[in-house]
């Protein structure tokens, strides 16, 4: 579900969040096929093309998005990771440990973490809702 990808302007930002959530697909040691499912609709969203990229050596987080200086990018950035690493149901240690960087990398307070999470979260539970009402109407 990418809400807010259609914002994101310049091809470097578009390069930067791809290889920014092939980084988040990968942290548990694999993608698997959900992810690789998320990462196509990326790049279809954003007129990228799968061939065009290959993010086999991992940049640190601080070179993916230390290009980035316009806040509502990073806020953009923050809430789809968000929502990719909560999309699976399974919010491994590894995945938690890319957000605290990116928390601390884009300088967010506690409360605004807080704030963009339970957010992702509320989110989540309507999606899944929705999904319940169209399949199960009764």
């Amino acid at each position: 579900m990418n809400l807010f990808l259609h914002f994101l302007q310049t091809k470097e930002d578009k390069e930067a969040f791809l290889e920014l959530a092939h980084v988040v697909a990968q942290a548990d040691g694999f993608v698997n096929s959900k992810e690789r499912g998320y990462l196509r609709s990326y790049m279809a969203e954003m007129n990228l093309h799968e061939s065009e990229y290959n993010f086999s050596e991992a940049r640190e987080l601080s070179a993916i998005i230390g290009e980035l200086k316009v806040e509502q990018v990073k806020n953009i950035f923050f809430v789809e990771i968000l929502l990719l690493m909560f999309a699976d149901g399974d919010y491994n240690e590894e995945e938690k440990q890319i957000v605290m960087d990116l928390k601390r990398l884009f300088g967010y307070s506690d409360e605004t973490y807080e704030s963009y999470k339970n957010w992702v979260i509320r989110m989540d539970k309507h999606k899944i809702e929705g999904v319940k009402l169209i399949l199960n109407p009764s």
